[in-house]
């Protein structure tokens, strides 16, 4: 383990790095593997390849808790090769992760080889605040997403931010039903935890609500997903 500014480095299982928050201490991603997490978490839980073979030209991304970014390189590496555009809104509360981040990479070169294509293409978007496919927005996720333009609605979610001990105030249900009022039909979320109070907390918001994959050390996440009509679907409480 080495150290940026504030921000622990730690170096994951599969090789790839992470950060550790300077106060609390939880890292990022998983330790048992950064860039493992990204893809099989996040970005193929959601199926945004098979959407884009399917003949998707464009996926919109809603990034909860974005930190370094590997997340959104995962979900650009997915799509590598369809001709399927992503376009993303991506929030941070915390934009020293940013710093500590650029910091990280001008020390190793990169998060991870594999991710580095994608990451590059990440990272100068969010060096220059955002571009017209991946929008930055840093601040109070509570606030900033219902602020987004009102006909907004998202094939995919990303909820990775820290967990609802550290940061409680965004797995409200308040939050959550916000998060998915701005799903489109058929949209899916994923997140790691597999907090009861969370996802009965989905399921409320009128999401159908299941196990995510084994990844790592857990043997499962969550996935939910939004009526392919439109309307609400509920799951049976889990």
């Amino acid at each position: 383990m080495e150290s940026v500014p504030d921000w622990r480095a730690v170096r994951t299982d599969d090789g790839s790095w992470t950060l550790a928050h300077p106060e609390h201490g939880e890292t990022c991603h998983s330790t048992s593997g950064a860039w493992q997490q990204a893809l099989e978490r996040y970005a193929r839980p959601c199926r945004l390849r098979e959407r884009a073979q399917a003949g998707a030209r464009e996926l919109r991304l809603l990034d909860i808790g974005t930190g370094l970014g590997l997340n959104l390189a995962a979900a650009l590496s997915e799509l590598d090769g369809t001709g399927c555009a992503l376009i993303a809104d991506t929030f941070e509360r915390d934009a020293s992760v940013r710093e500590a981040m650029l910091e990280l990479v001008s020390v190793h070169g990169a998060l991870d080889p594999r991710a580095e294509p994608f990451h590059a293409r990440v990272r100068a978007a969010l060096e220059r605040g955002g571009d017209r496919s991946i929008r930055t927005h840093f601040g109070d996720a509570r606030a900033l997403v219902p602020a987004l333009e009102p006909t907004a609605r998202y094939d995919a979610v990303f909820l990775d931010p820290f967990s609802p001990r550290r940061e409680p105030d965004l797995w409200t249900g308040e939050f959550l039903a916000a998060i998915a009022a701005r799903m489109a039909p058929g949209a899916w979320l994923s997140t790691y935890t597999v907090s009861k109070p969370v996802r009965r907390a989905l399921a409320a918001a009128g999401l159908a609500v299941l196990d995510g994959p084994a990844v790592g050390r857990k043997r499962a996440g969550t996935l939910a997903r939004s009526a392919l009509d439109g309307g609400t679907r509920r799951a049976e409480p889990l």
